[in-house]
């Protein structure tokens, strides 16, 4: 498929071109790349779309569906922590402040701390509904929009697998660089992609009941706002067993498959 090759020959290249003037990931100028990635599978899909009139759906009538991609992001990443524990330890909620600049971290009132937790869900899920959506929106367009629009005739299962495979793969450069796996980079490219693949249902599952791209979006953007959270609270031994995007992730996700499965 043609689309699919240009938006990983274009990805790979504008990694490699700033990975090679200088650009790490963590770096500010990281955030405003980590952007212009998100959305160049976007602008491959809606070049692609034009051309072969295939609709991409981006209406905005919220059904409860919605609200499900606003809230599941929210319950995988706090389920996943107490299945980080038997890898990790667990962390005081003081570990919360680390994010925060010091001096603000100093001012809060040891009697407010207790709810810095709900603090920092609520600003998650107001990023997840605004900026994490426009920028997710550049990854769903493709993923969740094009490629599900042409491949949807084998099937709801074959087609996750398929784009699952390869949107985890697209995600190959920047794990290799130190993305969402630190220290295991090379083993961090197969875990992305049986993330992806489990994470794909999913957001399909929420593109077609919501009846919008944008739906997928809040789902995605949100759990991109709120992943963080899992690796606050418990003691990062291991990259790949620690976290949503870790094993515990993996395993909430195939438990909510199997339940996915007797509904498509």
């Amino acid at each position: 498929m043609r689309a699919l090759y240009w938006t990983l020959g274009l990805s790979w290249v504008a990694f490699l071109v700033f990975y090679l003037l200088g650009g790490r990931v963590g770096s500010l100028a990281y955030l405003a790349f980590g952007f212009l990635y998100m959305w160049i599978p976007g602008l491959v899909a809606l070049s692609f779309a034009r051309k072969e009139g295939v609709r991409l759906p981006l209406a905005l009538r919220p059904n409860r569906y919605w609200l499900f991609a606003w809230l599941f992001p929210v319950a995988l990443t706090l389920l996943s922590i107490p299945l980080s524990l038997p890898f990790g330890a667990r962390k005081g909620w003081e570990a919360l402040r680390q994010p925060t600049p010091q001096a603000t971290a100093q001012s809060i009132p040891e009697t407010l701390s207790a709810f810095l937790p709900l603090v920092l869900i609520l600003s998650a899920l107001m990023a997840g509904a605004t900026v994490n959506l426009l920028a997710a929106l550049g990854e769903e367009l493709l993923w969740r929009g094009y490629l599900w629009e042409k491949l949807k005739e084998r099937g709801f299962w074959p087609a996750s697998l398929e784009i699952g495979f390869w949107w985890g793969l697209w995600h190959a450069p920047l794990i290799l660089a130190g993305h969402n796996y630190p220290r295991e980079p090379l083993l961090g490219v197969p875990m992305m992609i049986l993330f992806t693949l489990a994470l794909t249902p999913g957001l399909l599952w929420v593109r077609e009941k919501a009846g919008s791209v944008l739906a997928a979006a809040l789902f995605h953007g949100t759990l991109n706002a709120i992943a963080g959270l899992s690796l606050l609270l418990v003691e990062r031994t291991h990259d790949l067993l620690i976290g949503v995007v870790g094993l515990p992730g993996l395993f909430l996700l195939s438990l909510f498959n199997l339940w996915l499965r007797r509904r498509v």
